[in-house]
C-alpha cells in the first residue's frame, strides 16, 4: 500500500488518510491503493482475514441455532527439507478433490453410516477449509484445518473415522506420503472450532513476526519477513529468510485461502462471498474517526524514510505526536537537502 487510489466519485486520486477504528483502537490508512494479496501483503492480509474472521463467526452462531454440530479437524501430511513446496500444494489439491467426488467422498461415506442406522436426514451439511503454511526444520508445512457442519448425532469419533481413512486413500492416490497414524488427521469438538475462529485473522495474529511460530522453532510467512528486517535471528539470516519468502510467494500466488463448501453460505444464511481485491477496497472500519490527512508530499517523505508501519504505531498512542512527527520528518528533510547542497558546493570547490 504505497500509491493513492482514484477516486470513483469525484475523479483524480483519493487523499491519503490515517483512521482511527472506535472499536479496536488500531490506527490504518484510507486512500491508498490495495494489492489484495492475501499470501504476500500483511496489511491486506490482515483486512481480508478479519472480514472472514466475521463470516466464520456467523457461520457458527447460525449453524449453533439450527441445531448443528460444528467439528474442528485439522489434516498434515509428512514433510522434508527437501520437499517441492508447488509440488505439495499441486498433490494436495488433488486430494482434497478426491475427498469431495467419487468414492473415496466422504459425504457420501457419512451418509452411509447415517442411513444405517435409520436417519433419513442429510448427515452433513457442509464445511470451510482454510489452507495455512509454516517452515521449519523440516521444510515448508502446509496444512488444512476445516471446520465441518454435521447432523447433531454424528459425533466426533464418526468423524475420526470417515476422515482418517477418506484423508489417507486421497494422499496416497494423490502421490503424497501416507499420513501420520497420530497426527496426519485431527479431529475436536466445536470449542476447538470456536477457539480457531475467534483468534484467526486478528490484526496482531496475522501481522506480528511471532504469530504461529512452530514447535520446531519455525517461522509463518510474516515471520520471514520479519527475519530479514531484523537480521537478529540464528536460525533464518536475512538471505535464507527472503529466499524462503520468495519460494513460499511464488508457490502460494492464486491459492485459495478459504473454501467453502457449495451451498453452505446458503444454508447457514451467510451473505455471498465477496473476493480479496473488494474487501481490502472497503473502509477497514465505519466506526472510526480520522486522525490526520497526509499530503501527497509528506506521503512521499514517509515511504522514503520507510515509516509506514512507525507512523500507525505512533497514531495509535497520541495524536499530537503524530502530528509533531510529520513534522518532524520534513525538517529531516530538510536537514538532508541542506547537507547535499553543501557537500555539492564543496565538491565544486
Amino acid at each position: 500500500m504505497r500509491f493513492r487510489a482514484p477516486d470513483s466519485i469525484n475523479g483524480g486520486l483519493r487523499p491519503i488518510e490515517i483512521l482511527k477504528s472506535s472499536e479496536h483502537g488500531k490506527a490504518f490508512y484510507q486512500g491508498l491503493y490495495a494489492c489484495g494479496s492475501v499470501w504476500t501483503c500483511p496489511v491486506c492480509a490482515a483486512k481480508i482475514a478479519e472480514r472472514r474472521r466475521i463470516e466464520l463467526k456467523e457461520a457458527l452462531e447460525s449453524a449453533k441455532k439450527k441445531g448443528l454440530k460444528a467439528h474442528f479437524i485439522t489434516l498434515t501430511i509428512p514433510h522434508g527439507v527437501g520437499d517441492d513446496i508447488e509440488d505439495l500444494l499441486a498433490k494436495l489439491r488433488l486430494a482434497t478433490k478426491k475427498m469431495s467426488s467419487g468414492r473415496n467422498a466422504v459425504k457420501s461415506r457419512f451418509q452411509s453410516i447415517f442411513e444405517s442406522t435409520g436417519e433419513s436426514e442429510a448427515a452433513t451439511i457442509g464445511f470451510i477449509r482454510a489452507l495455512e503454511v509454516t517452515h521449519g526444520k523440516n521444510g515448508y508445512h502446509p496444512h488444512y484445518h476445516i471446520i465441518l457442519f454435521t447432523n447433531d448425532s454424528i459425533n466426533t469419533s464418526i468423524v475420526q473415522y470417515v476422515y482418517s481413512k477418506a484423508w489417507k486413500k486421497a494422499c496416497l492416490d494423490s502421490g503424497l506420503p501416507s499420513p501420520s497414524e497420530d497426527h496426519g488427521c485431527l479431529v475436536k469438538d466445536g470449542s476447538y472450532a470456536s477457539d480457531y475462529i475467534s483468534k484467526w485473522g486478528i490484526e496482531d495474529e496475522m501481522t506480528k513476526a511471532n504469530t504461529k511460530i512452530t514447535k520446531l522453532k519455525g517461522k509463518s510467512p510474516w515471520g520471514l519477513l520479519d527475519a530479514v528486517l531484523q537480521g537478529n535471528d540464528p536460525d533464518y539470516s536475512p538471505e535464507r529468510a527472503k529466499s524462503l519468502f520468495l519460494v513460499y510467494s511464488k508457490a502460494f500466488s492464486g491459492q485459495r485461502q478459504l473454501y467453502w463448501s457449495n451451498g453452505l453460505r446458503a444454508a447457514l444464511h451467510i451473505s455471498k462471498e465477496e473476493n480479496d481485491e473488494v474487501i481490502v477496497s472497503k473502509p477497514d472500519d465505519v466506526r472510526s474517526y480520522l486522525l490526520a490527512q497526509i499530503p501527497f508530499e509528506q506521503w512521499k517523505l514517509v515511504l522514503k524514510f520507510k515509516q509506514e508501519a512507525n507512523l500507525l504505531s505512533i497514531a495509535e498512542s497520541n495524536v499530537v505526536a503524530l502530528q509533531l512527527f510529520l513534522k518532524n520528518l520534513s525538517l529531516s528533510n530538510d536537514e538532508e537537502s541542506r547537507k547535499l547542497s553543501s557537500d555539492e558546493e564543496v565538491l565544486r570547490e
